[in-house]
């Protein structure tokens, strides 16, 4: 797994253009209108994220990964 490096710690408080250095492009991108990262942590836990345009099941598996690596949410919901 890749190492995850950010200057601060992500908590849901961060607007969302916190979680940029730790995304692809592709998985950023579309989660750009979310104002904060609690509100990508609320799409995946209602599985929500598969209705943002632009995310397949590939970037949303990356957008999982960074919650859970950063402690913002846990495997399987």
């Amino acid at each position: 797994m890749a190492m995850i490096r950010h200057s601060h710690a992500i908590t849901p408080a961060c607007p969302v253009a916190c979680l940029r250095p730790v995304l692809s492009a592709r998985a950023y991108n579309p989660l750009s209108q979310a104002g904060t990262v609690a509100e990508v942590v609320r799409l995946w836990r209602t599985g929500d994220l598969c209705r943002v345009w632009g995310l397949g099941p590939r970037r949303i598996g990356e957008i999982e990964m960074v919650l859970i690596v950063t402690g913002l949410a846990t495997p399987h919901g």
